[in-house]
């Protein structure tokens, strides 16, 4: 029965794998990794990786990083890289404070759309982030305005700002129609769109109530309504993707990560960090696995982890073995025990540095 149950996953997921993944996405892993300072350089298993490229050697070969994700191994954590050969947004989260020129404000601020050519334009707005996304707006005689595309800064100097121009697809609604419209000169740019919105994600109590404090002038989505949604859909450890559409599907612009003794602001839309701070808290030995949420045993659906953990390369036989254990005790192995969801503090620091792409 064993035999022919992972033979029906296999067979499914195989299926499931080949309609999903086209020619231009490759998946690379590497297992057991002890050294996470050094993951983005080692050589990685699988895909068109092949043990011969590492993450590094892959993007200069000119495949773009879609997602991540990481679990924990036996002996050390488990990377896996969804890349893909198609254009991604494009962040160096390492050397984010190159774009630091003034204070950040939560602020929505308009300008007026310029020299649109192709999928990028010009506002004469000057001391922006990289990454610092926006929507353009058009407006119409009867006085009705249109939501017409999203836009981010791919450069930024004194005076001006060039965005990047990208679809609309906030609102993933079927039933509402979709407009053909373009943005064009003349449409107004509204910058910080929805920044004072946001989701803290901290390693525990005290960092959730210490952040929520220090930044007061803005709203909060409670973290247990994010852990409810990982609990309903059976995902412990949510991969950046996972966290992205979540986020844009409440309308929350900004997304504050506590790592460490310090806080990071990162654009919802691009990953982008905008701003860091420090944060003083209590720190304690144990932190919260994924964060801090008051949700319990965010646990991995039996049926859904078959075929999401086999398209992702990730070894069934770690998962469908003789085990008797739960799927998120594998995952965070001798760092969990049973029905907690309490970590070492550089299992919870690591995996969101990488996330982040804070590493250097």
């Amino acid at each position: 029965m064993k035999l022919s149950t992972k033979s029906l996953i296999t067979i499914f997921a195989t299926t499931l794998l080949a309609q999903g993944l086209s020619a231009d996405t490759t998946l690379c892993y590497k297992n057991d990794w002890k050294s996470p300072s050094t993951i983005e350089t080692v050589k990685l298993d699988g895909g068109e990786c092949k043990g011969n490229f590492s993450f590094k050697e892959m993007i200069k070969k000119g495949w773009n990083l879609k997602d991540i994700k990481i679990t924990k191994g036996k002996e050390g954590l488990n990377y896996t890289y969804l890349l893909t050969d198609e254009e991604v947004i494009k962040v160096d989260n390492s050397d984010f404070m190159d774009n630091k020129y003034t204070k950040l404000s939560y602020k929505p601020m308009a300008a007026r759309l310029q020299n649109v050519s192709g999928d990028t334009a010009i506002i004469a707005v000057g001391n922006l982030r990289v990454g610092q996304s926006a929507v353009i707006q058009h407006n119409y005689e009867n006085r009705k305005s249109l939501l017409v595309a999203n836009a981010y800064v791919i450069d930024s100097n004194s005076s001006s700002s060039t965005l990047k121009l990208a679809p609309f697809l906030d609102l993933k609604q079927n039933a509402i129609p979709t407009s053909n419209r373009k943005a064009e000169n003349g449409d107004i740019v509204i910058l910080n769109y929805l920044y004072d919105t946001s989701l803290i994600i901290a390693p525990s109590q005290d960092a959730f109530s210490a952040t929520r404090a220090k930044y007061r002038d803005n709203n909060f989505l409670h973290s247990d309504l994010f852990g409810a949604k990982l609990k309903y859909e059976g995902e412990p450890l949510p991969s950046k993707q996972t966290i992205q559409d979540y986020a844009i599907s409440q309308n929350i612009g900004t997304i504050f990560f506590i790592i460490k003794s310090k806080v990071y602001i990162v654009d919802t839309k691009t990953f982008a960090v905008l701003d860091t701070d420090s944060i003083s808290y209590n720190f304690v030995e144990d932190e919260r696995m994924p964060f801090y949420t008051r949700v319990e045993k965010i646990e991995k659906n039996a049926f859904k982890s078959a075929l999401e953990y086999k398209s992702w390369f990730s070894f069934l036989d770690t998962f469908f073995g003789d085990d008797k254990r739960s799927e998120e005790e594998q995952l965070l192995e001798d760092h969990i025990k049973a029905g907690e969801l309490s970590v070492k503090g550089d299992i919870y620091n690591n995996y969101y540095e990488t996330l982040l792409g804070l590493k250097k």
